[in-house]
């Protein structure tokens, strides 16, 4: 799959470029990013309170949302996707289509209308790589050499996710690996 992952990669860069161009972007500044972190540490201590297997992993979730603090502004908003994930895509003959502008359904319609870091749709579909390899695990017994096997295609889907974004892109998600690993923890 790891083809399909590339060129799904493209267009999701094709798109965000599209989006750039119609819609404009603004400049988050120290400010823009601390309200997020803020959202984020609040969300997680809400979901904590009502999943208690979480609770041992909160410490680390917490770091690294605090980490994004020291990441270098202005960072680029725009409109995005704002729920992506391999469910919200179609393959076609003529390549990929993404569906369903909609945003998030569980924020508020003033939170998904919100400008926000394009990595935000970059870090859904990289959590969605990693879903999709753990559906060959739930319900099975413990196969370690089945989840080496997930977890394997997983990362290489998603490198090359990345390298068919950044192709296009003209910047690598990977270089913004902070910003980018809390969003997909969050």
């Amino acid at each position: 799959f790891a083809g399909e992952a590339s060129r799904l990669g493209a267009a999701v860069a094709d798109v965000h470029a599209d989006l750039r161009s119609a819609l404009g972007t603004e400049d988050a500044d120290a400010a823009e990013l601390e309200r997020t972190v803020t959202v984020m540490l609040d969300r997680l201590d809400r979901v904590a309170a009502e999943v208690p297997e979480l609770v041992p992993h909160v410490p680390g979730l917490r770091d690294a949302f605090d980490a994004m603090r020291r990441h270098p502004v202005p960072v680029e908003m725009q409109f995005v996707h704002g729920d992506l994930h391999l469910g919200q895509v179609l393959r076609t003959l003529g390549g990929w289509l993404i569906l369903d502008f909609e945003g998030e359904p569980a924020a508020s319609v003033a939170e998904r209308s919100r400008l926000r870091s394009a990595l935000r749709d970059v870090a859904g579909m990289l959590r969605s790589f990693d879903y999709a390899a753990q559906q060959l695990l739930v319900g099975g017994p413990d196969d370690p050499v089945l989840a080496d096997v997930a977890m394997r295609w997983a990362h290489r889907n998603r490198e090359a996710f990345c390298d068919g974004y950044a192709e296009v892109a003209g910047s690598d998600p990977r270089d913004a690996a902070v910003l980018l690993r809390a969003l997909e923890l969050d």
